[in-house]
């Protein structure tokens, strides 16, 4: 399957209109030159100067008619639907075959190029040669290619000019076998200045023992603004490929599955069978695995510290009950539809991981055991540093969340220090490190210093991609000598900057607030201070905990002992453990009348001391008053444990589970026992938030007491730093190490993993978090999954697939030669990173629309929508299972007031022509202006923003006729005259963002979404596309919180699979609405 998917990476299209739109978004001069004679006049402005040329640039839409006809001879004829897909999925607009980094005076050489795999790729399929597509064979033919190129730049000696420039086009048309015919040479992204990019030599002093600040020199290369997010991999031991972020790590992974230790997670991910299963919904198996997995001894001690009363459901607890037993190559799925609470389990997660590293730092005798004793050189860049080795036993606990949703990851990263997730009580008192966490929040590139909301901690690093590693070294360096300035290109030394301006907006570097801490300027928490504080913390809590084990063991032991009650009083009702006060007046009063009886039957038999004679001379005496006793010893001591059991329930006021069927019992007591995890309570949260807190606060005590007491430790903070933008060519694994000491979280995209982790070893990483699985194509996750120790899964295989640009006949050739039958099981246009985590995962329930698969562990409660929009959903892709948290019952309504401009959800019916040639309706484009203008006249705000609110569409023709009809300025205009409003000064920016595909929106929500379906009667196929499955109008509906508007023609659409439920939720939503206005 590495193979297979080594094969479908090669074609892959490099996007060059996205490079040139980031250039000119940065300002940057982009010159074209065509193969003409206009070429030596158009090279004449770029020619000496440095740069990106993008060689050979072409139209992708011929790559994907190259392909199209080579496997329509091979290949069996496409449904109308897989046609559909085909169109709408096909990458569009300029690619290239390689490019070339230009430097100051305009020279460059071989070692300076990348090249876009595809053009090789076509080639090699045009000529049947398949199993060349690996990256042995690229690498033997690009080294050939490289060489060539040098000898053509005269190995960085000569100009580069039009001559040349033409040569090195020849080459590249010449080494794929393939001329485009679009009469392109290059394209050249001029930098800003005429200098190349700044680059810093690393001193080579060490710096003295009393030293505050580094000094410049050895601080990270100060930003470009030429350095663009989307470059190709630059650690890659071959050329460069542009095209592929994946190629090379599945070499990689390749290879070290024939290694002595393979990397045990990947084993497990392509496992070719599927895991045996728990079925969660089984009954009884599932729900005793579900119950005893909750025992309060298999709990995480470590909360993220939000207040105390808001508890996890029952499904996102026993998700993290079971992450917490995962050894070391286990994975765990987790199928989380929008909504369902995916952020606040993993912020749980990370809470458990911070305590559970914290327990170690707590049992160390001094800071000096933290340490192996090892000294590791890791090499960065030029420089070399000697750094100290951390203890094993603190390693292990690194957290990376990786997805190929570079916003979703960001904002995981982003979100998790702000305050306005904490406990009100805990705002003023929570702080991580937290002038730096500061300092790093209100960093933004090239702009001067701003906060968006307060932080606590330095909790989370948004890496990735170049721009954040660059935003991240603002915790190190100081960039601007006041908030208010626009950052430098260079490093600022201290005596230029203005440290009060800093400290008035709560914000330090990293090294500012050591020499802050050092001179008692800000709280310092001595180690050992900081070891104690945790460790009473632990057991304040850990006596909670025994406490509710042993409420549970009186309940088990109650239980146990029911049958017996019952069988004294016959009438009495079936054991509940959510009735325990009731129970246990029952039994007050049961013990009492059998007193009674015992007392009456004592009377017949006279003095105790003749009693023994009773047995034989008053027989049924004898036995009543023994029965009697009997029952109430029986009952007095289910009563003692009742009233224990009482006690503790009362003290720490925990759900209990009733015994009831938690997948299929009454539709009520299910809601009751999904909502509220059972041993979860505000009480036992606040034992856990202190627990935290104390965490938190012995990580700070132990990295700055370490710095303190050990001053070569400085070597290690340049190397932090410096790893950020020069990935370590050794010592990697024990850098990383502390980095996720200072900062538990790392996010990163998949495409961003092999640059960023450049160096660590396989199982190098503790945890790996995926995000937003169902998104990722199988391939995008290998070198993630192949450098960590435990997996956890997190997607939802109902939302959109992954975007998969290939064509459909091309992906089932190459499955065909690759992997044969097991084509089905790793074919990159029908799986994802979270189907295939679902059937190695041993834990899981049936599919909810196909009942033959499995998904994994499912999240239940949904916390985001209103209806319609979650009734839609719920009915159309979850089979019902989802449970809104404020509807007992599915026949409940969740609606919010109509929309005081726009009326209640509903579906707008506008029936007319498409335009030629396309599937946009202009009348349903007119629609949505006229509701946008509604929307924007009568805002409040003042600042003539755009409304919050979406325009999704199904088509990529409709999208284009959308910003066309709503990016139109003239037409704002004429709409607004006499309303005192101006055109939406964000409009550009607005249709940009809000104005898209589906597939552009996974993962993004608005209180309004305006979903726009356009065709006509042509466009049948295209509509049966749109309806094949529940995942289109289930992202569609799901990114609306409050307010859903369809616009389509009810009469094409009605019918079709799953819109037909979304016309009726939506017609019986209006209505529903209309008898309430009625009624008053």
């Amino acid at each position: 399957m590495l193979d297979y998917w080594h094969s479908v990476e090669f074609f892959n299209s490099y996007d060059l209109d996205d490079q040139l739109e980031q250039a000119r978004g940065r300002r940057q001069n982009t010159i074209c030159v065509r193969a003409d004679a206009t070429a030596r006049e158009s090279w004449e402005a770029a020619a000496g100067r440095a740069g990106a040329l993008y060689l050979v640039p072409f139209d992708v839409s011929l790559a994907t008619r190259l392909i199209e006809a080579h496997v329509a001879e091979r290949s069996t004829a496409r449904s109308a639907i897989e046609r559909i897909r085909d169109e709408e999925m096909a990458p569009e607009g300029l690619t290239c075959f390689a490019k070339l980094a230009i430097g100051a005076g305009g020279r460059s050489s071989g070692d300076a190029l990348s090249v876009s795999a595809l053009p090789w790729a076509l080639g090699r399929l045009r000529d049947g040669e398949l199993s060349d597509l690996n990256a042995a064979a690229f690498d033997a033919h690009a080294a050939t290619l490289k060489s060539d190129v040098d000898a053509l730049l005269g190995g960085g000696t000569i100009v580069i000019d039009c001559d040349v420039l033409a040569a090195m086009a020849a080459r590249l048309q010449a080494w794929a076998g393939l001329a485009p015919k679009d009469g392109l040479l290059a394209w050249m992204v001029v930098e800003s200045s005429d200098r190349s990019r700044p680059t810093r030599q690393l001193r080579d002093a060490r710096v003295p023992a009393g030293t505050v600040a580094p000094s410049a020199a050895d601080e990270p290369a100060a930003p470009s603004d030429a350095d663009t997010d989307t470059d190709e991999d630059d650690t890659a031991a071959g050329l460069p490929i542009l095209n592929s972020f994946y190629v090379r790590d599945l070499a990689d992974a390749r290879r070290l599955l024939r290694a002595p230790a393979p990397p045990r997670a990947l084993i497990a991910y392509l496992a070719t069978h599927d895991a045996a299963k728990t079925d969660l919904d089984a009954y009884p198996a599932g729900q005793r695995e579900i119950v005893d997995a909750l025992h309060p001894a298999h709990g995480v001690a470590g909360r993220w510290p939000s207040p105390p009363a808001h508890v996890q459901s029952l499904m996102q607890q026993y998700s993290l009950n079971k992450m917490k037993t995962l050894g070391v190559g286990e994975l765990l799925a987790v199928n989380g539809p929008p909504g369902t609470g995916k952020t606040t389990m993993l912020r749980d997660l990370i809470a458990h991981l911070v305590v559970a590293r914290a327990s170690v730092l707590a049992a160390l005798p001094d800071w000096r055991a933290g340490l192996s004793g090892t000294v590791v050189e890791a090499d960065v860049g030029t420089k070399t540093y000697r750094v100290p080795a951390l203890a094993p036993a603190l390693t292990g606990y690194e957290i990376v969340v990786a997805s190929t949703n570079n916003g979703a990851v960001e904002n995981l990263s982003l979100e998790l220090p702000q305050r306005r997730h904490l406990d009100p009580d805990l705002r003023e008192r929570l702080s991580y490190f937290g002038p730096v966490a500061t300092k790093y929040a209100g960093s933004r590139a090239g702009k001067p210093w701003q906060l968006s909301e307060p932080v606590w901690g330095l909790v989370a690093a948004a890496l990735g991609k170049r721009a954040n590693g660059r935003r991240f070294s603002n915790v190190f360096s100081q960039y601007a000598a006041t908030p208010a300035d626009k950052p430098q290109d260079a490093i600022l030394s201290s005596k230029d900057v203005d440290f009060p301006s800093w400290e008035a907006v709560g914000a330090m570097t990293y090294w500012r607030y050591r020499s802050q801490w050092r001179a008692g300027a800000v709280a310092r928490v001595p180690f050992d201070v900081a070891q104690q504080n945790f460790l009473a913390a632990q057991r304040t809590f850990d006596a909670a905990r025994r406490e509710l084990e042993r409420l549970d063991a009186r309940l088990d032991a109650i239980e146990q002992a029911w049958p017996k009650v019952v069988a004294c009083c016959a009438d009495l009702a079936p054991f509940d453990r959510c009735m325990l006060t009731s129970q246990r007046e029952t039994l007050d009063a049961r013990i009492e009348r059998l007193d009674r009886e015992a007392l009456q039957f004592e009377r017949q038999l006279g003095p105790s001391w003749l009693r023994w004679l009773s047995k034989w001379l008053r027989r049924d005496a004898y036995r009543g008053w023994r029965a009697a006793t009997d029952a109430a010893l029986l009952l007095r001591n289910v009563r003692d444990d009742l009233r224990e059991a009482e006690q503790i329930h009362a003290k720490y006021d925990v759900p209990l589970w009733n015994g009831a069927d938690l997948a299929r019992g009454a539709e009520v007591e299910r809601a009751s026992s999904q909502k509220h995890a059972f041993w979860q309570g505000a009480v036992i949260n606040v034992l856990r938030n202190e627990l935290f807190v104390a965490a938190m606060a012995l990580h700070e005590a132990f990295f700055l007491t370490v710095h303190a007491e050990k001053p070569a430790f400085d070597e290690l903070v340049y190397a932090l730093s410096n790893q950020l933008s020069r990935p370590p060519t050794r010592g990697a694994n024990t850098l990383w190490q502390w980095f996720f000491m200072l900062t538990p979280v790392v996010s990163s995209t998949f495409a961003s993993i092999r640059r960023q982790f450049a160096g660590v070893d396989a199982e190098g990483l503790g945890w790996l978090v995926i995000d937003e699985a169902g998104q990722a194509v199988p391939q995008a996750a290998v070198g993630a999954l192949m450098r960590a120790q435990r997996i956890v899964v997190v997607g939802d295989p109902q939302q959109i697939p992954p975007v998969v640009t290939q064509s459909t006949q091309l992906l089932a050739n190459l499955g065909e030669h690759w992997l044969g039958e097991l084509r089905a099981r790793y074919a990159v246009d029908r799986q994802s990173v979270q189907t295939l985590a679902d059937r190695v995962c041993a834990f899981g329930v049936r599919h909810p629309t196909m009942p033959d698969r499995f998904i994994g562990v499912p999240l239940i409660i949904h916390r985001r929508c209103h209806d319609p929009m979650f009734d839609i959903a719920n009915a159309i892709a979850y089979g019902g299972r989802m449970l809104h948290e404020r509807k007992m019952r599915t026949t409940d309504v969740c609606l919010p007031a109509p929309h005081p401009a726009l009326g209640p959800s509903a579906w707008w019916d506008v029936r007319a022509v498409a335009d030629a040639e396309s599937k946009y309706v202009p009348e349903q484009g007119e629609r949505v202006f006229d509701a946008l203008v509604r929307l924007f006249v009568q805002s409040a705000d003042t600042t003539d923003a755009m409304p919050d609110a979406f325009v999704i569409t199904p088509f990529r023709q409709v999208k284009r006729g959308l910003v066309e009809r709503l990016g139109d300025r003239d037409r704002w205009t004429r709409a607004l005259a006499g309303t005192g409003k101006r055109v939406p000064a964000d409009l550009t920016d607005w249709i940009r963002k809000c104005v898209g595909t589906v597939h552009t929106f996974q993962g993004k929500e608005s209180e309004i979404v305006f979903f726009v379906l356009g065709c006509d009667r042509r466009h049948e196929g295209a509509m049966n596309w749109a309806s094949a499955e529940a995942n289109l109008l289930n992202v569609a509906v799901t990114r609306a919180k409050s307010y859903l508007y369809v616009i389509g023609d009810a009469t094409l659409w009605g019918d079709k699979p799953y819109f037909d439920v979304a016309l009726n939720r939506l017609t019986r939503n209006a209505q529903h609405i209309e008898r309430c206005a009625a009624a008053g």
